[in-house]
């Protein structure tokens, strides 16, 4: 009797189970089309501003419009400056719709979505540390141009320094969800070799 009412009970927690992850799953799906759509709302806003109002609005700061906005200065120099932090924005884009694309198809804990955790990682590292430095290119750059022509630009730039610490806090979350998942995949390993 007992034993029946264990099949019973371990059928039920499958049923649960699954459903569950079929909601997973089809939500993985709807945050796929939030990501293509908030993606596109972000270019059309960057040709948006670009085409009608010949500005630059991606992670830049006040010396970097200063000197978009000055004619003497070389805007292909700027734009190679602000080209990592959009090729963050489209790598990460990128390796997300491919983690949501395993969770989509059920894959939760499989080797090819550690990897692209794993990357998504790397890209927000590499665009907080970048997001550092590029006041400081944009800064020398600034030098460079003043010692071979005084450019007069209007106020004063002092040195804009991007150190925010709800970044930090996310790439901290990012790392701690990056061990637990690597947990739950030896542990989802080892009960499925003891079994």
């Amino acid at each position: 009797m007992n034993n029946n009412i264990d099949k019973e009970n371990h059928h039920n927690s499958n049923i649960n189970t699954n459903s569950n992850m079929r909601k997973l799953m089809k939500i993985s799906g709807v945050f796929r089309v939030l990501v293509i759509m908030a993606t596109a709302v972000i270019f059309l806003f960057l040709g948006y501003s670009y085409i009608e109002s010949d500005e630059l609005r991606l992670g830049s700061n006040h010396l970097f419009h200063a000197l978009w906005s000055h004619e003497g200065v070389n805007r292909g120099i700027l734009l190679a400056i602000q080209f990592p932090l959009l090729l963050a924005l489209v790598l990460g884009v990128f390796w997300m719709q491919k983690l949501l694309s395993y969770f989509q198809q059920g894959q939760f804990f499989s080797s090819q979505t550690m990897r692209c955790y794993l990357w998504l990682i790397w890209i927000k590292i590499a665009s907080f540390i970048y997001k550092f430095l590029q006041p400081l290119i944009t800064q020398h750059y600034h030098s460079v141009l003043e010692q071979q022509q005084p450019l007069n630009l209007l106020g004063h730039f002092p040195l804009e320094l991007a150190f925010s610490f709800d970044s930090i806090t996310t790439l901290l979350l990012m790392l701690v969800i990056a061990y637990l998942l690597k947990a739950a995949k030896d542990i989802e390993a080892e009960n499925n070799a003891f079994i």
